[in-house]
């Protein structure tokens, strides 16, 4: 089974090849199908593709891409919505306080950033920020991520926009 994403001329092209090829005696199927094509779910399908990459990196002593997730998140999420969104900044203010003589503060912190820091919630151009400045940092430390054009995503198209 070949499973193609029509993502630019040379797919098309190649699609259009493969079906050319078949010989119309029954023995293929071909089916097209529209998929949720959206900047926001590419950029979804590459965030993970790129938290497993990290995770298997070993650096940072993150092993699970959930955990890759509550550090980016930590680091590149929160002051995007800090910066865009005052209620947030006060909520975390107060979410700070409230978990700074806590015991179990490293639990409270993964609740509070698995339940409160979506980057689902985040407008397009906004994840396009996260994810290049996710990319930034994690190419710098010379983990090697997928480059986001083999997905579909152009971040810095996005990004402008």
């Amino acid at each position: 089974m070949k499973t193609i994403l029509i993502n630019s001329p040379r797919e098309k092209t190649f699609a259009l090849s493969l079906v050319g090829e078949i010989e119309p005696d029954g023995t293929m199927e071909v089916i097209i199908k529209k998929i949720d094509g959206s900047s926001t779910a590419k950029q979804r399908r590459l965030r993970w593709l790129w938290m497993g990459e990290i995770a298997r990196s070993g650096l940072g002593r993150h092993d699970t891409a959930k955990d890759v997730d509550r550090v980016c998140k930590w680091e590149f999420a929160i002051p995007i919505f800090k910066r865009d969104d005052p209620d947030f900044h006060s909520i975390l203010r107060f979410f700070i306080g409230l978990v700074y003589d806590r015991d179990d503060k490293p639990e409270a912190w993964r609740k509070f950033l698995d339940k409160h820091v979506s980057v689902e919630n985040m407008t397009r151009a906004q994840e396009a920020e996260y994810l290049t400045e996710v990319q930034r940092f994690w190419i710098g430390k010379g983990v090697s991520l997928t480059d986001p054009s083999t997905q579909g995503v152009d971040l810095e198209k996005i990004w402008r926009s």
